[in-house]
C-alpha cells in the first residue's frame, strides 16, 4: 500500500523519494523511487542518503533538547524567555514557544539586514508579536528555543545536538551533511519572498547544505531547521524519546488544539512535516515510526503536488502505527 504513495508522488512530478517503517529501532519496510537529482545529470535515488529535515528539526532536535534539559532540572517549560534573555522585548514561556502560541510571526527573513548571528539576533528581538494563546505556526519561536539551548549548554546548537544524538547511537548532523539529496537550484523561492534582503542569495545547486535561508545565514543550526539525517537513523528516535522521562507527557498529549510540546498529535501518534518534503509519524507506545521523504524542492519548489501523496501516507502510516 505504501508503494502507492510513491507512485502518486511520481505521477505528481516529484523526482524522487523514499518511505520507511520501523519498530524497536529496526526497519520493517522500505521502498524508494526516482532520482536523487535531475541536474546537472539525472542520478538514481540511493538508500542511505542524508536528508534535509527542514522543520522536522523543531520537534526532533530543538523541542527534544529543551525537554531533556527540563528533565535534567536545567530549566522548566514554564520559564519565561526573559529568564534567559533579560533584554527580550516580550516574555512568552518556553511552553508557548514550543506550542506555537507565543504570538510571534510565522516567518520573517531574519537575514533582512544581512547574514550572521549578531544582526539576525537583533532582527529577532525586534519582532512585534501578536496575540498570545492562539496557535500560529512560528519558525521564530523555535529560533528562540534554539538560543535557550545554547544559553543553558554554552554550546552551539549544532555542535551540542550532533554530540547528543551520536552519544545515543543516532547519526544526526546540523547545517551540512554528505552525501545528501540535493534541494533547490539556488534560493529562488526565498529570494522571491525577500528580494531586498542584504545577502548574497545562493545561485548554485543546494546539495549537502541546509535549504532554509534563516538557518543557512545563521550558520546552519537555527532552532527552526538545519538537521540532516538518514531515513534508517530516524527509526531510532523512539528509543531516544524514552529518555525524556516524565517530560514525555508534554510531547505526547495536546496542550493547545492538536499541538503538544513540539509535535502535532493524532490520538496517541505524534507527527510533523518539513518544507523540503519530509513527514515523520511515530507511536511512543509501540515504538513504531513511519517516515516519508519526497524531494519536493528539487530543482525548484513544488507546493500542491505533495499534498495527495502525503495524505495517502498519513492514512497508511496511521494504520501501521496504531495496529497490533
Amino acid at each position: 500500500m505504501l508503494k502507492e504513495v510513491l507512485e502518486r508522488a511520481e505521477e505528481a512530478g516529484i523526482p524522487g523519494g523514499e518511505v520507511v517503517l520501523g519498530e524497536g529501532g529496526r526497519e520493517v519496510f522500505y521502498s524508494s523511487y526516482g532520482y536523487k537529482t535531475l541536474i546537472p545529470d539525472p542520478l538514481p535515488w540511493k538508500k542511505g542518503l542524508y536528508l534535509d529535515l527542514a522543520s522536522i528539526t523543531k520537534p526532533l532536535v530543538t523541542a527534544h533538547l529543551v525537554l531533556w534539559l527540563a528533565q535534567q532540572g536545567e530549566l522548566s517549560p514554564g520559564d519565561e524567555i526573559r529568564k534567559f534573555f533579560p533584554e527580550a522585548p516580550w516574555n512568552p514561556t518556553l511552553l508557548e514557544l514550543a506550542t506555537h502560541t507565543s504570538g510571534l510571526p510565522p516567518w520573517v527573513p531574519l537575514y533582512r539586514r544581512g547574514p550572521g548571528r549578531k544582526t539576525m539576533t537583533e532582527e529577532l528581538f525586534s519582532l512585534r508579536p501578536g496575540e498570545r494563546g492562539t496557535v500560529k505556526y512560528s519558525c521564530m519561536g523555535y529560533f528562540l528555543l534554539g538560543l535557550v539551548v545554547e544559553r543553558i549548554t554554552s554550546r552551539r546548537l549544532g555542535e551540542f545536538a550532533r554530540e547528543f544524538f551520536q552519544k545515543r547511537g543516532m547519526d544526526l548532523r546540523m547545517g551540512k551533511a554528505f552525501p545528501a539529496v540535493p534541494t533547490e537550484m539556488g534560493n529562488q523561492y526565498e529570494k522571491a519572498m525577500a528580494p531586498d534582503a542584504r545577502v548574497k542569495f545562493r545561485d548554485y545547486l543546494i546539495e549537502g547544505e541546509v535549504h532554509d535561508g534563516n538557518s543557512f545565514y545563521w550558520g546552519g543550526d537555527g532552532g527552526n531547521a538545519g538537521a540532516f539525517s538518514r531515513a534508517g537513523e530516524i527509526l531510532k528516535y523512539p528509543l531516544l524519546f524514552e529518555e525524556l522521562g516524565e517530560m514525555k507527557e508534554l510531547a505526547q498529549f495536546p496542550l493547545k488544539g492538536i499541538r503538544s510540546f513540539g509535535w502535532e498529535t493524532r490520538g496517541r501518534v505524534l507527527l510533523h512535516h518539513g518544507f523540503t518534503g519530509g513527514t515523520i509519524l511515530f507511536s511512543p507506545d509501540k515504538g513504531r515510526v513511519a517516515f516519508l521523504y519526497l524531494n519536493r524542492t528539487h530543482p525548484f519548489v513544488r507546493k500542491e503536488e505533495v499534498e495527495e501523496p502525503r495524505r495517502l501516507f498519513l492514512k497508511h502510516a496511521l494504520g501501521f502505527l496504531k495496529g497490533n
